[in-house]
């Protein structure tokens, strides 16, 4: 009752939000990752034993998956960014518990429900509007086939364990890793071997899951990183326009959106430090042609960058945007197109003609999709511009609850 509470609340405050032309803080500091934080979670929760993550997000997707940590029985102390988690999972299940809300999260609400296959309890979550459309046949069916009893009807998935796992599991990641990510999480204290088939993209997190259990097999506590997801926004914004320092920020091969700094170093705008990264604006000149399967959230705010660096650029292994918390593929050429972008779908690659100098001269109200990553790139398009406001803010909440600050 207290997390819906607290983000209505939020909802209420943020609804529509104003954005003026200008400038970011010259110094800023990012929240920490949440795709490190739900898995470190999970970890803590199935390790007997007191477990402790030290600054963790109060993105909501974390904040959810806390929340049900808790009505499952976890007894969860909090302080601060500093979690502990005292008891395990399934030792702590408890009778009755009510369905439990995981908002948008897919991370929360997958690795939630494949560590609830190993109890014996009946579970109902319940899914996001737009999380309930996307991938979860793949889970159904390979849950099923353990034993479990599970059933996705409108937005409502129940579930009832406890499953038996064999030694060798094959889960198809064709569309998500997500589900073999948390299985193997699940699996992390046991002889388990997850074989993921068919992964396209985000093997970046599939090697971040391995790192992060080997790590709890070995300690009791955790220190999240810095998120490059978030930062990916501030970082484009300062590559075209200012200097900006981000302090304890570094590069992190287990965070596949970390290759947007390695995209502008190699440029020459970022430049790296003990103390953390610091970008300047530099007019780049160059064709890019990338491949963006193994980080697809990086796209909206990639497309900002490149639509004013001097070249045709061309971004390729898109398909899977359209299993977002929106359909970002058509979300994000409707966004280029509102501020007369030459952009276009091509032989399967998203083209887009940038140009240093072009500028938007008329102020816009821009509504959004209830999507993070849409909402938090349409404004830096208005910051970068004549301004405007933009609808859902909220949306933001989801993984950079901060963000309106900087445009303040």
């Amino acid at each position: 009752m207290k997390l819906r509470l607290m983000t209505f609340l939020k909802r209420l405050k943020s609804m529509k939000r104003l954005i003026s032309p200008g400038l970011l803080p010259a110094i800023i500091n990012l929240p920490s990752s949440k795709s490190y934080a739900n898995r470190a979670l999970i970890l803590a929760a199935l390790k007997p034993g007191s477990q402790t993550i030290h600054n963790l997000s109060s993105a909501d997707d974390v904040l959810f998956l806390i929340s049900a940590l808790k009505k499952i029985g976890l007894q969860v102390e909090q302080e601060g960014g500093k979690v502990t988690i005292l008891n395990s999972f399934p030792a702590c299940e408890t009778d009755n518990v009510s369905a439990i809300e995981v908002g948008e999260g897919g991370t929360t609400a997958r690795f939630l429900s494949s560590m609830l296959l190993c109890g014996s309890r009946p579970y109902t979550l319940i899914l996001g509007k737009r999380l309930k459309d996307r991938p979860w046949d793949e889970f159904i069916t390979e849950a099923s086939l353990l034993g479990a009893k599970i059933e996705l009807r409108d937005n409502l998935l129940t579930i009832q364990g406890p499953v038996i796992f064999p030694k060798k599991l094959e889960v198809d990641c064709a569309r998500t890793t997500q589900f073999a990510s948390g299985l193997q999480l699940v699996s992390a204290f046991s002889e388990t071997e997850i074989i993921p088939l068919n992964m396209n993209s985000s093997a970046d997190y599939w090697s971040m899951t391995k790192d992060l259990i080997e790590h709890f097999k070995q300690k009791s506590d955790f220190h999240i990183p810095l998120d490059w997801s978030s930062a990916s926004y501030p970082l484009a914004f300062a590559a075209l326009k200012q200097e900006v320092f981000f302090p304890g920020l570094f590069i992190d091969s287990f965070q596949a959106d970390s290759k947007f700094g390695l995209i502008l170093k190699d440029v020459g705008v970022m430049f790296e430090s003990s103390l953390g990264i610091t970008v300047k604006p530099y007019a780049v000149q160059k064709n890019f042609s990338l491949d963006v399967s193994g980080c697809l959230d990086l796209v909206p705010a990639l497309s900002f960058y490149l639509a004013h660096v001097d070249g045709f650029h061309k971004l390729r292994g898109i398909e899977n945007l359209v299993h977002k918390e929106s359909d970002r593929l058509t979300e994000v050429l409707g966004l280029l197109k509102a501020f007369k972008i030459d952009t276009c779908i091509e032989n399967n690659e998203l083209v887009i003609h940038g140009d240093p100098d072009y500028r938007f001269h008329q102020p816009l109200d821009l509504e959004m999709k209830d999507d993070h990553r849409m909402v938090m790139t349409a404004a830096l398009f208005l910051r970068f511009y004549d301004g405007g406001t933009i609808v859902p803010s909220e949306a933001v909440n989801k993984s950079y609850p901060d963000f309106f600050s900087l445009m303040s």
